[in-house]
């Protein structure tokens, strides 16, 4: 009987263990997200950096792959072409907030932090970039002076 129990034991603490490992791999806060997002795109794989992006995101990249007769995965290797750094930016700052989170990135050519939005589906953290852009040009728009 005792040997049962223990059998159980140690095959329920197993399951929780691996459990705990997938979801600690599986790219579970957005800024271990961001790690993986960052390292697909100096490998330029296209493939693993679409695991890291929304579906809004990789909607826009198909928009714009087409409107420049280019593949979304053409549109992914360019991403940071003109980025010469082999270090990862910094980040700081992850705020959760439900199935949204920002994440600070610093910007070293600006010397800035620029928050960067995630969106949680299927339960994975996912780098929003369109909202980045949707919030960009709503901060543009207000700064602009009206037109009369």
């Amino acid at each position: 009987m005792n040997t049962r129990r223990i059998g159980a034991l140690c095959v329920a603490l197993a399951v929780i263990f691996t459990v705990s490992a997938c979801s600690l791999l599986s790219g579970s806060t957005p800024t271990a997200t961001f790690k993986a997002f960052y390292e697909a795109s100096k490998k330029k794989d296209a493939a693993g950096m679409k695991k890291t992006l929304s579906k809004g995101t990789l909607d826009m990249f198909d928009k714009l792959a087409r409107e420049q007769n280019k593949t979304t995965d053409e549109m992914l290797k360019e991403v940071d072409k003109d980025d010469k750094s082999d270090k990862m930016p910094e980040t700081r700052n992850e705020k959760i907030t439900g199935d949204t989170a920002t994440l600070e990135v610093k910007n070293d050519k600006t010397n800035k932090w620029d928050p960067l939005p995630f969106v949680k589906e299927n339960g994975e953290w996912k780098i929003a970039l369109d909202k980045f852009l949707e919030d960009m040009m709503k901060s543009l728009g207000d700064k602009m002076p009206e037109v009369k």
